[in-house]
């Protein structure tokens, strides 16, 4: 099996200043065609470190990729470090880049300086990927047996960039096939869901592995991977396993690889030529951000009502005072009401319902930070249910909303069977 490992440079990573997204995508590229990556590593701005850790990861891994670094200013200091880690005595200029520079200059209407002119300067050793996104060029390097490259950190162009280095390492390296194929499930708690898959993950073919990947927002993702042997092979198998998995789990599966509760949610609603508005208050619009985020959600969702404050649930959706003041906002009997009426103000066939207190402060003894009823009302019944989070106020919106939408996804199937 084929070993990489991602390298990201920049102070910046390490401070928290900007968040390390090109790690997993890259990743993900990689392991489509078969090469399997072993670490992901963050380096600081300095010379010394970069390859001192570089060196290391030829060391492990077959093939290196780096990303950072090779802006025009002095803390961009990775070409320097690959020059000296490549045995490079000195730099070239590549023209192709130099004229993409020249380009990028024009059409900005910037003046073309001696920094700009810099960044086509590469280590005579490096063979250049040319980066028409932007001014820094990828590197490959060849160093002994193994395979570096060198990629801008910006992420367009370094996804840009990974094309390239995709269709090089395909031809350079003779790679095994990985598969991988992800099961979505919800409303079972990580060691609970252990548990009952017990004897099936046990059972699990040779070659074959299990991953648990919890979410607030997805829940458990189990993924199988199998490494080596013949892709469509494993995917044969493969479906045979997902379908014991499913006989096991019943309805808290809900998707599949790149499903979400919303997508899956708004592919019900499609079928089942249905439509839904929500109402709430604690998620502050979250589920119905995350009904929209779906393209084509304009076939099924008609709109919201977010009753933050009290007042809003009485004048607009019609709770009564007396519930507010006997039962308390965070009520079976309020988010009931609101989901009713909801559904029917904006005329739909269902309506999900939120309330309750995200935290941290706003809690009591009865009814702690992290509390919330949801409600999903149909023309034929409204039901509702009480769940209790402990975490933090984004975490606790993130639970409520991901709860109700999978909630909304019971509701719908159960009735439309």
């Amino acid at each position: 099996m084929i070993t990489a490992s991602i390298c990201t440079i920049g102070d910046e990573i390490l401070i928290g200043q900007i968040v390390d997204t090109n790690s997993a995508k890259i990743a993900n590229m990689l392991g489509e065609i078969g090469i399997k990556v072993s670490y992901t590593i963050s380096i600081a701005d300095d010379k010394k470190e970069i390859i001192t850790r570089l060196k290391n990861a030829l060391d492990e891994t077959d093939v290196v990729i780096v990303t950072g670094g090779l802006g025009p200013t002095k803390d961009d200091i990775t070409k320097d470090a690959l020059k000296e880690l490549s045995g490079s005595e000195n730099y070239r200029e590549s023209p192709e880049q130099m004229e993409i520079i020249r380009k990028i200059m024009k059409l900005r209407g910037i003046e073309l300086s001696d920094l700009n002119k810099r960044q086509a300067l590469v280590p005579e050793k490096a063979e250049v990927i040319a980066n028409p996104l932007g001014t820094a060029p990828s590197m490959m390097f060849r160093i002994g047996t193994k395979l570096l490259f060198s990629l801008p950190g910006v992420p367009y162009e370094a996804l840009g960039c990974m094309n390239s280095v995709i269709g090089i390492l395909k031809k350079e390296l003779n790679t095994e096939d990985i598969y991988h194929k992800t099961i979505l499930t919800f409303g079972i708690p990580e060691s609970t869901l252990a548990k009952r898959i017990e004897d099936w993950e046990n059972n699990l073919p040779e070659g074959y592995k299990l991953a648990y990947l919890p979410s607030p927002m997805s829940g458990v993702r189990l993924r199988i991977s199998k490494y080596g042997g013949s892709a469509k092979d494993a995917e044969i198998k493969t479906a045979e396993i997902v379908s014991q998995l499913k006989n096991l789990l019943c309805n808290a599966v809900y998707g599949e690889d790149d499903d979400t509760l919303q997508s899956v949610v708004g592919k019900i609603l499609l079928k089942y030529n249905l439509t839904v508005s929500t109402a709430e208050s604690c998620t502050g619009g979250l589920v119905s951000s995350l009904l929209t985020d779906v393209p084509g959600s304009s076939g099924y969702y008609y709109g919201s009502i977010i009753s933050y404050d009290n007042s809003i649930k009485e004048k607009i959706l019609g709770v009564s005072r007396e519930i507010i003041e006997t039962r308390g906002a965070v009520s079976r009997e309020c988010v009931t009401a609101m989901a009713e009426n909801a559904r029917k103000i904006m005329k739909t066939d269902y309506a999900v319902a939120t309330s309750g207190i995200a935290g941290p402060g706003g809690g009591t003894q009865d009814k702690p930070a992290g509390t919330v009823w949801i409600a999903v009302s149909s023309k034929s019944k409204t039901s509702a249910r009480l769940f209790t989070f402990n975490g933090q106020r984004e975490q606790n919106k993130q639970r409520f909303a991901a709860n109700a939408l999978n909630f909304l996804r019971e509701i719908i199937l159960d009735e439309n069977r």
